[in-house]
């Protein structure tokens, strides 16, 4: 967690600690008063424009690209509900499926499922996660900030058919239709995010630079170009930050979906 911890949009991690009477030890983590991006979207559904829609976008892809090329690390599940908001600023959470770019072992495919790559439910084909499975995530999470909604309505699923169903939908290239009036290049952006083949998807630089090049004051403005072989790499300014703390138990429940509850090998997530 040490690797990770001295980035302003990733949440920073400063010890553990057992309470008394407590059997299990708790972390001792930076505080986030907004909660998780996915009740974030949800409480502000009127309020939150599109500036602050890009301002998001940024500032999860700084975190990503900071991991990507600063620390070379794969955050592997990358999703609205491990994504923190404090003080109207994002930051990136649980690492526990994170791991070392470069490792040769073969990955679990778990997770959650609109956000996971899809080669992974390719059961005929062994895949190593990478940098650009991250990218795939992040192409939903982007849709998401301008939907404000559960991507495939996710959260609202607990038949099995239909979960089986959306997978199999992924897998064989659905994806959600753009929200009327976003910025074109914003929409172009997550698409190519969200390519079925890790080859077709940019990578964090050009992500980043592509957000630099739209305008962050008019949703609907046409920009000049979409090409993405024209853009220019540009580096993410990083900047130290320091905040308050709260505490999370290592035992604690998660509001989001445990990676075994997405595990596309069990029962419940066969194709």
């Amino acid at each position: 967690m040490g690797m990770v911890n001295s980035h302003p949009n990733i949440i920073q991690f400063y010890g553990v600690t057992k309470l008394e009477g407590e059997i299990n030890y708790s972390l001792v983590l930076e505080y986030a008063d907004g909660g998780t991006l996915r009740k974030y979207l949800n409480d502000n559904t009127i309020t939150f424009k599109w500036e602050n829609q890009l301002k998001f976008a940024k500032e999860i892809a700084s975190a990503i690209s900071w991991l990507h090329v600063d620390k070379r690390i794969i955050h592997g599940d990358l999703h609205s509900k491990n994504i923190l908001i404090h003080r109207h600023t994002i930051k990136l959470a649980d690492f526990g499926r994170s791991y070392l770019q470069g490792s040769d072992s073969y990955t679990k495919a778990c997770g959650v499922i609109p956000y996971m790559d899809p080669i992974f439910f390719n059961t005929a084909e062994s895949y190593i996660l990478t940098r650009k499975s991250d990218i795939y995530s992040l192409g939903i999470v982007f849709w998401e900030l301008t939907s404000h909604s559960s991507p495939f309505d996710f959260e609202t699923k607990n038949d099995l058919f239909e979960i089986n169903q959306i997978k199999f939908d992924i897998l064989n290239g659905m994806r959600e239709d753009p929200i009327p009036d976003t910025n074109y290049k914003f929409v172009a952006l997550y698409k190519k995010c969200w390519k079925y083949e890790p080859g077709e998807r940019p990578n964090i630089h050009q992500v980043i630079s592509e957000l630099n090049s739209i305008d962050p004051i008019d949703s609907e403005k046409s920009n000049e170009s979409n090409n993405f072989n024209s853009v220019t790499f540009s580096n993410v300014a990083l900047q130290l930050n320091k905040g308050e703390t709260t505490e999370k138990s290592d035992n604690e429940e998660s509001d989001s979906p445990s990676c075994e509850d997405c595990d596309i090998t069990s029962d419940k997530y066969q194709i």
